[in-house]
């Protein structure tokens, strides 16, 4: 489907289901960029608990492959 979107000449949509607490992350993080990110969800994250099990799950299957 993303293919096909992406070959499409002009506007296209790809309907997908997402987790909710997973943050949006590029693949590679900047120290900065961590920092940032780790100041801005500390501060006005509603779901900490949740996305942080994301992200921790997330490292761990990363480190895995």
């Amino acid at each position: 489907a993303v293919r096909a979107a992406l070959a499409h000449p002009g506007p296209a949509l790809v309907d997908v289901d997402v987790n909710p607490n997973e943050p949006p992350m590029p693949g590679k993080v900047s120290y900065e960029q961590a920092k940032h990110f780790t100041e801005a969800f500390l501060r006005g994250q509603p779901h900490k608990a949740a996305t942080l099990a994301t992200v921790a799950r997330d490292k761990i299957n990363e480190l895995r492959s």
